[in-house]
């Protein structure tokens, strides 16, 4: 009696997690609330070695909070649209770059609404869990997992940006610019905390349409790319369940 009981539940266990997954379509929606950091790059700031490029000419030093909020909706069961607002503060400052000498700085706020669509590499793994009449002790996040994406998309940002230093009296300085198209590229992690709420970490960089993030035109010094700036958000998503209608 004892070898059936452990058989049952065995098979009791394995019937659920096809269930689980088969019924993703009852959780297709989900809230997300992050806080995180950005950081800039662009004209102000950067590596102390003139040749520097890539992640290496990102100050961490300079990382300025942000906060997101998010709808998401699973499409299929790898495929997710989310459409996200963000606030965020970014900072630059030459002190301790190749050029220092310049002294330039700011600080931007910015307002960013986008959408972007995921693609699960994993699938998203569901937690099911029993009570402790199902065996000797209770059994928690069965069927728990890591789940990695990658995610692109458009949006729009308004931003505002104040000089400081000898930033305040260069001419090429202008606060007249406030609008952006933000393309969005990244990738994310997830893990489920119960079976309705998840944590996860995304990591994505923002190309922008302007180089006035910084409010520094810097096409008169050949330098012909836009401003990047990097979000790297930590987040909580609760899903909206929904319940099948019966006749």
């Amino acid at each position: 009696m004892k070898a059936l009981k452990y058989i049952l539940l065995f098979c009791f266990l394995l019937v659920s997690s096809f269930v689980f997954s088969q019924n993703w379509k009852l959780s297709r929606y989900a809230y997300t609330y992050g806080i995180g950091i950005s950081n800039y790059f662009g004209d102000i700031g950067g590596a102390s070695e003139a040749d520097a490029s890539g992640f290496s000419d990102l100050d961490v030093a300079y990382s300025r909070p942000l906060l997101a909020v998010g709808y998401h909706y699973k499409m299929k069961e790898r495929i997710a649209v989310k459409g996200n607002l963000t606030f965020a503060n970014m900072h630059g400052s030459d002190a301790n770059s190749f050029n220092e000498l310049r002294n330039y700085s700011f600080t931007t706020n910015i307002y960013q609404l986008s959408g972007h669509v995921e693609y699960h590499i994993t699938k998203e793994a569901q937690m099911v869990s029993y009570n402790r009449m199902s065996m000797r002790g209770k059994v928690n996040k069965f069927n728990t997992s890591i789940n990695l994406y990658v995610f692109t998309g458009i949006g729009g940002a308004y931003y505002k940006v104040t000089a400081q230093d000898n930033l305040i009296n260069e001419p090429r300085f202008t606060d007249d610019k406030h609008l952006t198209f933000v393309i969005p590229v990244g990738i994310g992690l997830k893990y489920p905390l119960t079976s309705s709420t998840y944590i996860g970490l995304e990591i994505g960089g923002h190309v922008t349409t302007t180089d006035f993030i910084d409010g520094l035109n810097s096409k008169s010094d050949a330098n012909e790319y836009n401003d990047v700036y990097y979000f790297t958000v930590i987040n909580v998503s609760t899903k909206i369940k929904r319940t099948k209608r019966r006749r």
